[in-house]
């Protein structure tokens, strides 16, 4: 039945993850998180692994390891990150992330040459809307300034590496992947804001929902990878 379940070409793990996702989004906006969400956010990850582990393709052991300890990094800052008004837990989680994603940017590398010139338009937008945020929250930060520069860095370098997938890999993989980092980029602007600047309409659902689906989006677009050199 697991089998079933986790099967990339059944449709059981996609309606199981956002019901999952879904659940987690419940518990985090109509009950206490203690104890609840300490069960339904670690859950979505731990499936996501599991997914990620019975479906991964045939790639290179290093960047095999990457992956799975960018997920468990997430695993982990995800249950730190609940506790967020502690500001040691909040300050562990948020490096957390940053390996994470440091992870991630390690299992994008590919060897490719790429164009400057078409990356360039590319990366300043991203960058523009970056130094528009840290704009925002720079007077709130504090003793965050630090962690949320290098937070806001390592972003940075994670949509480079997701767009420099193209032409490496096939479309479809490369497609999943860079829809999912404007969801996570969505996802962590909306949480940076709350945090640093002020409260936003529906924070939470749109903090945890968009960051679910960039998430999904990132492992599922991981499995059904294949270089193109392959197909070639």
């Amino acid at each position: 039945m697991l089998d079933k379940f986790f099967n990339i070409k059944k449709p059981y793990f996609i309606i199981g993850y956002f019901l999952v996702l879904l659940l987690d989004i419940g518990v985090k906006v109509n009950l206490e998180p203690f104890p609840f969400r300490y069960f339904t956010k670690p859950l979505l990850m731990l499936v996501l692994i599991l997914f990620y582990i019975k479906n991964h393709t045939a790639v290179a052991k290093e960047k095999h390891k990457y992956m799975l300890v960018a997920l468990f990094l997430f695993l982990l800052a995800d249950i730190t990150v609940i506790n967020h008004l502690n500001k040691i837990l909040f300050i562990i989680s948020m490096f957390m992330f940053i390996g994470a994603k440091a992870m991630y940017c390690l299992r994008f590398t590919n060897y490719r040459d790429f164009n400057l010139i078409r990356l360039l338009p590319f990366l300043s937008g991203i960058f523009i809307l970056m130094v528009f945020v840290f704009f925002l929250i720079y007077d709130n930060l504090g003793n965050y300034f630090i962690p949320v520069l290098i937070y806001f860095f390592v972003s940075l370098l994670l949509f480079l590496f997701a767009y420099l997938r193209k032409n490496d890999v096939n479309n479809r993989s490369y497609n999943y992947v860079i829809i999912a980092m404007f969801f996570f980029l969505f996802s962590e602007v909306v949480m940076v804001l709350k945090s640093f600047y002020k409260p936003l309409p529906f924070e939470g659902i749109l903090v945890m929902l968009c960051y679910g689906i960039s998430q999904f989006l990132i492992v599922y677009g991981i499995t059904i990878e294949v270089k193109m050199d392959e197909v070639e």
